[in-house]
């Protein structure tokens, strides 16, 4: 896996007068190779809180997933169980499911991507799509991803997430809300075993210091400051999600709209400068 690249915002005005747009957010993704997923998860409900708090309608959500993985990882069942709990059962109809880069799909390589795709649907998606979620291909073309979009918006509902409701309304920490807490929990599990390490690693190393064996003493104190790092980035990523974030971006929309003094900011505006996302505005797009 690549590198996280900063977030993005496209906001699309969709009809020449400037009255009516479309903003479309690319949120990072789980399983990341630098970033634990308590980070991922801390930065994904700060985007939904803001977006929330500053009464921006949400339209429906995009969860992409490429199609050239083999198998979902050891994870993959508690990530698509905390994107489920960060949308609750009654958002799933807003939900769309994509298997991404079929356009990278070589001829030899299609029947095994059209059995990974089947896999992920009546093994790991079936429960959102029997909640009214939706499934569709990606092969990389702008009017497709158009589409998809247009899709989403030409319903006149929006929806709010359960993980808005918990955050914003209840003003719960990350590791309070359904989709925090079995990660919280996994996270101290985690935490405790590897302190169990230590003490016994501490054990061993008076043990050793006592029959005076140089090589075990440097081995052992070499283990230890290991797991001491280990341990410091759960306690990191424990951290960052037992915060009250709802509070905190309610207060910091309320700070950017008073600071407004003669610029009229938009919700849109205010939302990516809270949230830190890169806005690219397009004038008129017609999907």
């Amino acid at each position: 896996m690549t590198a996280q690249l900063p977030p993005q915002a496209v906001q699309l005005f969709l009809n020449e007068d400037e009255s009516y747009s479309v903003t479309v957010v690319d949120t990072p993704g789980f399983d990341d190779t630098y970033r634990s997923d308590a980070e991922i998860l801390a930065e994904i409900t700060e985007y939904m809180a803001a977006q929330y708090a500053a009464k921006i309608p949400l339209k429906g959500i995009i969860y992409l997933h490429q199609i050239h993985e083999n198998k979902m990882k050891g994870s993959g069942r508690r990530v698509v169980e905390m994107f489920r709990a960060l949308c609750g059962d009654e958002a799933l109809k807003k939900v769309v499911l994509v298997t991404t880069r079929w356009d990278c799909v070589s001829a030899a390589e299609k029947g095994n991507a059209l059995r990974r795709e089947q896999e992920l649907i009546d093994t790991w998606w079936r429960p959102m799509l029997d909640l009214g979620s939706t499934h569709t291909q990606f092969h990389g073309s702008r009017l497709e991803a158009e589409a998809m979009v247009l899709e989403i918006i030409r319903d006149p509902d929006r929806v709010v997430l359960d993980i808005q409701r918990e955050l914003v309304d209840a003003e719960k920490e990350i590791a309070e809300t359904k989709a925090g807490l079995p990660l919280d929990r996994l996270l101290a599990a985690d935490i405790s075993r590897y302190i169990e390490q230590l003490r016994e690693i501490d054990a061993k190393l008076a043990d050793a210091e006592r029959r005076g064996n140089s090589n075990d003493v440097k081995r052992l104190k070499e283990e230890r400051k290991e797991i001491e790092g280990v341990v410091r980035k759960l306690e990191s990523s424990q951290k960052r999600i037992r915060v009250r974030v709802g509070r905190h971006i309610k207060e910091r929309i309320s700070a950017a709209r008073w600071d407004s003094k003669e610029i009229l900011a938009t919700s849109i505006s205010i939302f990516t400068a809270i949230v830190g996302v890169t806005l690219t505005v397009v004038k008129f797009a017609v999907l």
